[in-house]
């Protein structure tokens, strides 16, 4: 079994580091250059980035702050939010970005999933999804949840690999920022039908989420905001978790994985 990534996403908006609940009424939370500082010293494995304010309104990225952040990391990170070009994904990549995040573009431009694997690799693409049960299935939202689709979410989860995205990021939406768990249903039918790493993203609240995440979700890698930015709790405490039940994760020397459940 490969090691299980433990990863914060971060949100901006206008150059800030924002926190929304089921994506609305964004708060402002930090200066995203100081809080990247802090995750850097503690060891993540990756970072998500994801400019939502880009996404909704349709602006040109800023390699600016692409560039300032990478200049602040050693680990990897991927950047997301209004990618709708290949000219786009080399900005980003240029910038500094390990892999680039492209959620309302693999349903409304789905060449540019390919495209982007074919010139950078499928490890640079990260399709990303973000979804709702609408009664009948797990409905497919873009521009940040604002707009349904009709497409089902694991159906899309499928596609995107198919087009070449070497990892899939599946979000519940009514789950993000409740910090209530994640939605563990939604998770294992998008692991069980791709074979490409799933991210599990959505309202991490406790240790155990992240535990579940992975031997009940089927997950690859834990994603969370809110936990770690309005509890005590550290990525390292979550790899200190799955340590304990039995999931592989990399861990260092002199850096302290205790926790309390």
């Amino acid at each position: 079994m490969l090691k299980i990534r433990v990863i914060p996403i971060l949100l901006l908006q206008d150059g800030l580091l924002k926190k929304p609940v089921q994506f609305r009424n964004p708060r402002t939370v930090a200066n995203p250059l100081s809080v990247v500082r802090v995750f850097e010293q503690r060891h993540v494995d990756e970072l998500i980035l994801l400019d939502i304010g880009l996404t909704v309104e349709q602006d040109e990225i800023d390699p600016d702050l692409v560039r300032d952040i990478a200049e602040e990391l050693y680990v990897p990170f991927a950047f997301g939010g209004g990618v709708r070009s290949v000219e786009t994904i080399q900005k980003i990549v240029q910038a500094g970005a390990e892999k680039v995040v492209i959620n309302t573009a693999a349903v409304e431009i789905p060449e540019l999933i390919t495209e982007g694997a074919a010139k950078f690799g499928s490890q640079c693409i990260v399709g990303s999804i973000d979804a709702k049960h609408n009664g009948e299935f797990y409905e497919v939202y873009i521009r940040s949840g604002s707009e349904p689709t009709g497409l089902d979410a694991v159906r899309l989860a499928k596609r995107v690999e198919d087009l070449g995205a070497g990892e899939i990021l599946i979000n519940s939406i009514p789950h993000e920022g409740m910090l209530q768990g994640y939605n563990i249903d939604l998770i294992r039918r998008v692991a069980d039908a791709v074979s490409v790493p799933v991210i599990a993203a959505g309202g991490a609240s406790h240790l155990n989420d992240f535990v579940c995440a992975v031997k009940d979700g089927g997950a690859s890698a834990v994603a969370a905001g809110s936990i770690f930015h309005y509890t005590k709790v550290t990525p390292n405490m979550v790899k200190g978790a799955l340590h304990a039940a039995g999931i592989p994760v990399r861990m260092y020397d002199n850096v302290d994985y205790s926790y309390k459940w």
